[in-house]
């Protein structure tokens, strides 16, 4: 795999830097039958319309607290949707408003597809990525052309996901479009005029990033995924909105969409002194998420969740959402299995990439022997509509 990898991506250093991070790339592909595929277009199609009803980002903006954030356009880009697989259909556990790993991922499935054919043509993403970033220029310049593009994170030479940095920077230099990967205070607005934000201050908060903060607040520089996108999408507050079908009708939600949302999204509900005492008792139901967290941080298992580390969600923005044991997946050459989170990364509700994340313990931790990201194919035939 590492040797098509390196062959695909035509650069023997990225691809070492990529196989040097241990963890992130899994040497496994997930076989998905069609329609489990299917069922997760279908679920991600349905959040898309459930977003696009103006009552709906109201009511989710004023639950996230971001209903004062300026709207400059889309500010979004691509989302990551991650799902639990069931016997039932698709559970999503939250929305990615910067979905890490999906250019690392495109290059490991046509790597992967390389060593075995028989999986299949993985899906082309790249294209795809690089007319997302265009619309959301267009939507707030019109038709200027772009020009120079900075990838921003906090000091992103130190940072796990560095090399993907470089496989976007790649992506827009081939598209004749100058790309640079900087850190914050390297930053002028007079000189970029799209920035791919992958920093986790999700708000633009912290001094660091207070000249960048003040450039997408005046309009002067495209920022995606913005700090407005971030609230709509994965405070996951709003998924106590999503799971409540007699709340989406009562917004205004299509009756349809508002039964086939609430069936998707597990019961969550924000951590409350009011609730407090019946989850504590009924734990072992929950998961418990931080209202703004990412990357799986300060998650906690309801049934290993410890009486000392209680009052910390208490003081702190959380919510309580059912849990939904993730499927295990049999690894074959290695006769064992892992925990898989399968992620849709979408644009404009449509799917262009399925991934998985394999591994053991609480939450994806990209410390597992075998496990990291891995690429997904579909086999079996279609399922036919109507």
């Amino acid at each position: 795999m590492w040797a098509a990898l390196e062959a695909d991506i035509a650069d023997a250093g990225l691809s070492h830097a990529l196989r040097g991070r241990r963890g992130l790339l899994s040497p496994c592909a997930v076989v998905l039958p069609r329609h489990e595929a299917e069922r997760v277009e279908q679920a991600v199609w349905a959040l898309h319309i459930v977003f696009a009803t103006p009552s709906l980002v109201a009511a989710a903006l004023e639950i996230a607290r971001g209903d004062g954030l300026p709207d400059h356009g889309l500010g979004g880009w691509m989302l990551g949707f991650d799902f639990h697989l069931t016997p039932d259909g698709p559970r999503l556990i939250e929305i990615n408003t910067n979905p890490g790993g999906m250019l690392a991922v495109a290059a490991q499935a046509r790597a992967m597809a390389a060593c075995r054919p028989e999986l299949g043509e993985p899906p082309e993403v790249e294209g795809f990525a690089l007319d997302a970033f265009r619309d959301e220029w267009e939507r707030q310049r019109g038709d200027r052309p772009l020009g120079r593009v900075a990838i921003i994170d906090d000091d992103p030479a130190s940072q796990y996901l560095e090399p993907e940095f470089q496989l976007y920077q790649h992506l827009f230099r081939r598209a004749g479009i100058p790309a640079e990967i900087l850190d914050p205070g390297q930053f002028h607005p007079d000189t970029v005029d799209m920035v791919y934000n992958r920093l986790v201050d999700f708000s633009l908060n912290f001094s660091p990033h207070a000249v960048l903060a003040e450039a997408w607040r005046e309009g002067r520089t495209v920022v995606t995924p913005d700090p407005r996108a971030h609230f709509l999408y994965s405070d996951k507050r709003v998924l106590a909105l999503l799971s409540d079908e007699s709340a989406l009708r009562a917004i205004g939600v299509r009756s349809d969409i508002a039964a086939t949302v609430a069936r998707i999204v597990p019961p969550t509900v924000p951590v409350t002194a009011a609730n407090a005492e019946e989850l504590w008792g009924d734990r072992k139901r929950w998961f418990f998420k931080p209202a703004k967290g990412h990357a799986g941080k300060a998650v906690y298992r309801g049934e290993k969740l410890s009486r000392s580390t209680w009052p910390t969600i208490l003081t702190s923005p959380y919510v309580a959402q059912h849990y939904i044991p993730p499927p295990r997946l049999a690894v074959e050459h290695i006769g064992t299995s892992l925990k898989m989170d399968l992620r849709a990364n979408a644009w404009a509700g449509r799917v262009v990439q399925l991934a998985a994340r394999l591994y053991e313990g609480q939450a994806t931790n990209f410390r597992t022997p075998g496990g990291g990201f891995a690429p997904v194919f579909t086999a079996g035939p279609a399922v036919r509509q109507g």
